[in-house]
């Protein structure tokens, strides 16, 4: 999904030339350490090794078990499960890394799309931004995960600045005319209830 303003674009706002690596401060530290997970990560691997446990057993001492489509079955959910588990293992170590390095990046680019994603089940929506970096390759934007209140207030097709831990990619800061978005200061913000 993706939304336009019919309106031309307002003026951007001046902003002080910076360079690509600035220093995180204690804030947007606490923010990234908020958004850590040593358990999840930990959650994961063991149900990955609990499955083996159970199933491989299975396989060999039953013979029911001893045919092409429960094997393939099995072997799928514990493929799926172990990707997650490395997905989630990856995003952690990145943020560990981010930390450590202790700097976010400032780049500029067009604010390609936008996405919601309801499964209609759980509340809120995810909502995503996708932004084609300026020196990046345009056909894959980079894309980051925001608040409704920051997709409800951008427009794409027009230029953002931004300010992101470079590996894990979580958004601290994204500009975009006279809006500015600051991760820190609307972390909180409550998001509206389901219509």
């Amino acid at each position: 999904m993706t939304h336009d303003s019919p309106a031309a674009a307002p003026a951007a706002a001046p902003v002080p030339a910076l360079a690509d690596g600035v220093p995180l401060d204690e804030r947007e530290r606490a923010f990234l350490r908020a958004k850590q997970s040593r358990e999840a990560p930990w959650v994961l691997w063991s149900c990955v090794a609990f499955g083996v446990v159970c199933f491989v057993p299975a396989i060999v001492f039953d013979p029911d078990f001893r045919n092409f489509w429960a094997i393939a079955g099995i072997c799928v959910a514990l493929g799926f499960m172990a990707l997650l588990a490395a997905s989630e293992s990856y995003d952690q170590s990145s943020l560990r890394d981010d930390l450590a390095a202790g700097i976010k990046l400032w780049r500029e680019g067009v604010l390609t799309g936008v996405m919601e994603r309801d499964d209609g089940e759980s509340w809120p929506p995810i909502y995503c931004l996708y932004i084609a970096l300026d020196g990046d390759d345009p056909e894959a934007p980079t894309r980051f995960s925001v608040p409704w209140h920051c997709y409800e207030a951008v427009h794409t097709d027009q230029r953002v600045r931004i300010a992101y831990a470079p590996k894990a990619l979580r958004l601290l800061n994204l500009i975009q005319g006279e809006y500015d978005y600051v991760a820190v200061n609307r972390q909180f913000d409550v998001h509206p209830p389901p219509p």
